[in-house]
């Protein structure tokens, strides 16, 4: 008997929320998981059945004052560290659509977004996973000054006062407590051997993200019998695709209507 879905956690960050991240939360409540979607400020009820609202602060709030000296996306890369010891859902970013349900194996639920990089735009790690230990280590230590970075940003860091290098590291490089962070600490204990090929999560390259939005498709190429999600890289779609819903014919136009995604709601930009 195939087990239901489980539960998946993602994280807003501001006030309102963007067409794109309410396609996604319709994309995995659609695929009959639970969504508790964790926000940071007062967010309006997205009224996707499936989706239930819940603070940020019922897994991880940080030190006083965090938020407001870190970007969005460095505070998601804290706040899934946690989800992952404090709960068993899978984390899951705002900008991927759910093909078919995903599954963890043994309590792992990662994917290469290169030959040499694991994601963590999906995550899924058991509590007592090493690799999560040393993360949470890390990012709970404000002198930490990350071995993954090259050595002229390790030098300035280390001359910055001690307890200020974790912040200013963030700082320096935006996505350091992203991918390379998790690649760093899976690599360090061998659990780098439980992530999936790059198809399964991350099977579109970050350049291609505007092939979402191709009349023509273009996409169908990309997916396999393994996908499980697209990740959409947000950031990389060009301002065009963001103020007037997408082409007839486009994947995400045709994904869209599959799912039951209603289009005619005025569109926030991505």
């Amino acid at each position: 008997m195939t087990a239901a879905p489980g539960p998946i956690g993602m994280l807003w960050v501001g006030t309102e929320l963007r067409w794109l991240d309410r396609l996604a939360l319709h994309s995995f409540a659609q695929c009959g998981h639970p969504v508790s979607l964790f926000h940071t400020h007062d967010l309006a009820d997205p009224g996707i059945e499936g989706v239930i609202l819940r603070p940020a602060r019922d897994v991880f709030e940080g030190r006083e004052g965090l938020l407001e000296q870190v970007s969005p996306a460095v505070y998601a890369d804290f706040f899934r560290q946690h989800l992952m010891q404090k709960t068993d859902m899978i984390w899951v970013d705002t900008d991927c659509l759910c093909l078919r349900p995903l599954a963890p194996a043994q309590g792992y639920l990662l994917g290469y977004e290169s030959d040499s990089t694991v994601n963590n735009t999906v995550m899924r790690m058991p509590r007592d996973s090493d690799a999560l230990r040393l993360l949470l280590k890390a990012t709970g230590d404000a002198s930490f000054v990350p071995p993954w970075l090259n050595k002229a940003q390790r030098q300035i860091l280390a001359g910055l006062p001690k307890g200020t290098q974790l912040v200013e590291a963030a700082k320096l490089v935006p996505t350091v407590f992203g991918p390379q962070a998790l690649t760093w600490a899976l690599n360090q204990t061998g659990e780098i051997a439980r992530a999936l090929h790059k198809s399964a999560l991350n099977p579109v390259h970050w350049s291609l993200a505007d092939i979402y939005f191709n009349p023509h498709d273009g996409v169908a190429g990309w997916i396999t019998p393994k996908t499980q999600c697209l990740h959409l890289y947000a950031s990389r779609i060009r301002a065009v695709h963001r103020r007037a819903p997408p082409f007839a014919g486009s994947f995400i136009a045709q994904f869209s209507a599959e799912i039951g995604f209603d289009f005619a709601a005025p569109l926030r930009q991505i």
